[in-house]
């Protein structure tokens, strides 16, 4: 007595083809992703705008290099030395519209971010930009002096210059400078009221 092999439906036969596309495609897709993959250091935390990257501030992640943008910053020697342009979210990819040019860290020790209004007659017809070093002369003039008084600061690192929206047709902007801590002091107390000018070596 002969016996017969069972065999499969045609719908069976339709569910082991959908299941074997399916394995092959999924091993296919976790492979191609694994691939296109990219290691890259990102910020550990949330940065602040005008924060000097260090590498203590980034930790490594993994992405997928379909979701990075075009613009970002992959390698380390790319990222330390510059800082943040605008804050910088937690394990983000770093871009290039979010970092300045890498500047001299001597420059950014001991500084804090400071903000002056400025007109194009006092920022060299509004030619300054992010990155430029600048002495900052503060004109003073009291009712005891018979002359303007000069007060110097030199080698002042702009940090970010953004422009303002007015009503009138005047056109000012914010600069954003790199202050040292130790002029501090004497730079509040002499600014106000004072006119003040940025003037840039040829």
């Amino acid at each position: 007595m002969s016996i017969s092999k069972p065999s499969l439906s045609l719908s069976q036969w339709w569910v082991v083809i959908v299941t074997f596309v399916g394995i092959i495609t999924t091993a296919y897709l976790f492979r191609h992703e694994t691939q296109t993959s990219v290691s890259i250091l990102v910020p550990k935390q949330d940065l602040p705008a005008y924060h000097s990257i260090r590498p203590g501030d980034l930790v490594e992640k993994t992405y997928s290099t379909r979701n990075l943008p075009s613009n970002t910053f992959r390698n380390p020697q790319e990222i330390i030395g510059r800082y943040t342009l605008i804050q910088s979210p937690k394990e983000k990819p770093l871009t290039e519209k979010q970092l300045s040019s890498k500047v001299d860290p001597d420059i950014l020790a001991n500084t804090l971010a400071v903000g002056i209004t400025a007109t194009p007659a006092t920022t060299l017809g509004d030619s300054l930009k992010a990155g430029d070093i600048v002495d900052i002369m503060l004109v003073t003039t009291t009712k005891a002096e018979s002359s303007p008084s000069l007060i110097a600061f030199s080698n002042i690192l702009i940090l970010d210059v953004k422009a303002e929206s007015q009503a009138n047709s005047s056109s000012t902007s914010v600069v954003v400078i790199a202050l040292p801590l130790k002029h501090r002091q004497e730079f509040i107390s002499k600014s106000f009221g004072a006119t003040l000018l940025f003037t840039r070596k040829l």
